[in-house]
This record gives C-alpha cells, sequence and structure tokens, in this order.
C-alpha cells in the first residue's frame, strides 16, 4: 500500500486507519525521523490519497489530517499520529497552502512540457528552413529558378 500526499510524492505504508477519532498511518521503511520530516507538513496531509502497490487509487479524497501529534514505535513500526486542526482559521490556511502547494507542482510539470515543445518547434523551424532553403535555391546555370529554353 502507498501514501500520496498533496506534492504528489509517495511513501510506502502498511496500514492506515481512522481510529479513536485520529488517522494512524504504519511505516516500516523509515525511521522515526523520516516519519516526522513526512509528516510535519500540514499541506501536504490536507488531502491524501491511498494506492495499491501497483499505483491504483482504492480510496482518495482523505481530507483535513493535517496535526502531526507524534510517532509512536513498535519493533519495526513507526505509526504517525495525524489529527484534525480544531481551529477552522488554522484549517483554512492549511488548505490554501496545500492548493499553492498543489499548484507549484503542476506548474513546475507544466513548465518542463512547455520546454519540451518548445525545443520541438525550434527544430521543425529549422528543418522548414532548410528545405525553402533548398526549394528556393536556383539551379546550376539558371537565373531566378527558372530553367532556361
Amino acid at each position: 500500500m502507498k501514501l500520496r500526499l498533496v506534492d504528489q510524492t509517495t511513501h510506502a505504508i502498511t496500514r492506515a486507519e481512522i481510529t479513536n477519532g485520529r488517522l494512524e498511518i504504519d511505516f516500516t521503511d523509515k525511521t522515526a525521523e523520516e516519519v516526522e520530516a513526512i509528516c510535519s507538513v500540514p499541506a501536504n496531509f490536507a488531502e491524501i490519497e491511498l494506492l495499491t502497490d501497483s499505483d491504483e487509487v482504492f480510496s482518495d479524497g482523505i481530507r483535513g489530517w493535517t496535526v502531526y501529534g507524534g510517532t509512536l514505535l513498535l519493533n519495526d513500526v513507526k505509526t504517525a499520529i495525524m489529527t484534525k486542526a480544531p481551529n477552522v482559521t488554522e484549517e483554512r490556511l492549511t488548505t490554501a497552502e496545500a492548493n499553492a502547494l498543489a499548484a507549484r507542482t503542476a506548474t513546475q510539470e507544466q513548465g518542463q512540457e512547455i520546454e519540451q515543445a518548445n525545443t520541438n518547434l525550434q527544430m521543425a523551424i529549422a528543418e522548414l528552413t532548410m528545405v525553402i532553403a533548398t526549394l528556393a535555391a536556383p539551379a546550376a546555370g539558371t537565373e531566378g529558378g527558372e530553367e532556361s529554353v
């Protein structure tokens, strides 16, 4: 199972469950410090998706679990505890930050696509220029591209 955050990063998890008014997410391949770093950005948790191991979404639109409450350690399992913001203003700020984060990610992807399209257009223009120059060049022994009669 995988967890996809707002910034489109994915993380391997073994469990994500709402229990006792909190979202518990189990990590086994991360250190407690890595789990804390992942979960300490509230905007990334404004809306999360759960994916299968083959990246198919099976639970999307899990919203509002933005407050990191700590990590529980049990053997090799690190359980991140996420709760909802008790303050409406804080929730709005987190939602705005999440929207900005998602927009930045989308803009970066679009920028790369635009750069590739620009490169392709420049190559096409160069090829057309070569074809035009070849067609416009007068044949040997003629003037202005017309054949002598």
